[in-house]
């Protein structure tokens, strides 16, 4: 089977987060079960000197092939559209105001390179129009429902060449009397995926976070399929890990304790009972902010906090570091201190107003640092709560989204690590031990590709 993935990243050769980190370790894993995969990204102007010329599709000038390790990429070279600073705006987190026809353009060469393959996979809103005019079956896959991308109707109509059906009140492009990408994916595909069960769940019951398109979504024939992502565990693997000061395992767990000191070092923090971890954007998606009134409280009772990351709160989290300057650091990202942070606390904080699936939570356990997360979306999928779940618990959850219930929570993680440090190994050999591989991942996805694909001998009759 040849399937065409289309997505605006795809890891290395473009990524801003999670996105091209899930399409890039999606593609390997179909590629290891023997599906024949290819990636189509925009040519981004950071991009400009790689790839060897493969001919044009239209509107595009042309499109180029190049080799991302064992990946086939090609980029859409449009320079109307992608030779501009930056991936979506000139900043990060900006966006240009013209998204609606940079990636409309994109969705229709994707649309035209797709009638060589079997099945088109599209991701997120980016290339959802592609679903509304392929002629080939079509798998669309919700990243991030809240990034919608929104345009003039009859200009997009225009571009995309949606019919009349689509563009009429109610229609698959039309919204409000604009054209939304987003929903053109999930009403326009064979078949709708998101990156979790829980999530897929809660995109149906809560217009917050499908950003009104909760009757979209439970109005399909074949309901919404939630699939688990995954990560990369051969680069994430403390047994193999040049970021780490030493190496160590479910079976050799020492090695811990090297990068436990090791954060204490480049930190600076004085020894307290417990430290906490995150990494994460400083946005109030991430919960972070439920931390502001016990933050003091927390320090006073021996927990030290490392947070790596930026956002629209680093206010906030600086005027904890100032407070408190021996108990709560705050750092810039980087990969190699997401790394080492993970591998040294001892627990990770991630208590999300919502999380499509989550990375965070995932790398952290891989590294033997206990989760306490907000059980919802892929939070509720990946971590198993020691009170709900005892023998086969990972970490510790919490429901209602107040301050009250997060430091309930941390206080209760924290008396197990304090006076039961059997039973906090336990929790963190079960979480280094679950498989969050994306070959776990891809076995689903081979599945939902059989059941919607035409084979090529029969696709002229379609």
């Amino acid at each position: 089977m040849r399937v065409l993935f289309a997505a605006a990243e795809c890891s290395p050769l473009a990524r801003t987060g999670g996105l091209g980190e899930a399409v890039a370790g999606l593609a390997r894993a179909l590629r290891r079960g023997g599906i024949d995969v290819t990636v189509v990204i925009p040519r981004y102007r950071h991009l400009a000197g790689l790839g060897i010329e493969q001919g044009g599709t239209s509107p595009a000038r042309a499109v180029r092939r190049v080799e991302s390790g064992d990946l086939q990429v090609l980029m859409v070279d449009d320079p109307k559209s992608f030779d501009r600073p930056g991936i979506y705006g000139p900043d990060a987190g900006s966006g240009n105001d013209d998204q609606w026809m940079r990636f409309g353009r994109f969705s229709v060469a994707v649309r035209n390179l797709a009638v060589e393959y079997d099945l088109l996979h599209l991701h997120d809103a980016h290339t959802a129009p592609a679903a509304l005019t392929a002629r080939v079956p079509t798998v669309f896959t919700i990243h991030n429902a809240l990034y919608p991308i929104l345009g003039p109707l009859d200009e997009a109509a225009q571009l995309l060449g949606a019919n009349a059906q689509d563009v009429a009140p109610g229609g698959a492009l039309e919204w409000y009397g604009q054209a939304h990408f987003l929903k053109a994916g999930v009403a326009g595909a064979s078949a709708v995926t998101t990156v979790s069960p829980t999530f897929a769940r809660e995109l149906g019951g809560d217009p917050s976070l499908s950003g009104g398109l909760d009757g979209v979504v439970n109005a399909l024939e074949r309901p919404l399929t939630g699939i688990l992502n995954g990560i990369d565990t051969g680069s994430w693997d403390p047994a193999s890990d040049p970021a780490l000061p030493a190496p160590f395992s479910v079976s050799r767990p020492e090695g811990r304790e090297t990068a436990r000191r090791a954060v204490m070092e480049r930190s600076g923090l004085a020894e307290g009972r417990m430290l906490l971890g995150m990494v994460t954007r400083l946005a109030d998606q991430k919960g972070i902010a439920l931390l502001e009134p016990s933050i003091d409280a927390l320090v006073e009772e021996g927990y030290r906090l490392v947070v790596v990351g930026n956002g629209d709160l680093d206010g906030m989290v600086d005027g904890w570091a100032t407070r408190h300057p021996e108990h709560v650091w705050h750092a810039p990202y980087t990969e190699e201190l997401a790394r080492l942070v993970s591998a040294g606390i001892d627990a990770f904080l991630m208590p999300s107003r919502f999380e499509p699936c989550g990375l965070g939570q995932m790398y952290a356990m891989r590294y033997g640092a206990v989760p306490v997360v907000r059980l919802t979306g892929g939070l509720a999928d990946t971590v198993r709560d020691l009170d709900e779940d005892p023998e086969r618990a990972t970490g510790f959850g919490f429901r209602s989204f107040t301050p009250e219930s997060l430091l309930k929570t941390i206080r209760r993680a924290g008396r197990i690590f304090t006076h039961h440090p059997n039973e906090w190994q336990r929790l963190q050999r079960n979480a280094m031990s679950t498989d969050f591989s994306w070959d776990r991942a891809a076995l689903h996805y081979l599945a939902l590709y059989r059941s919607v694909a035409i084979p090529r001998t029969h696709q002229s009759e379609v």
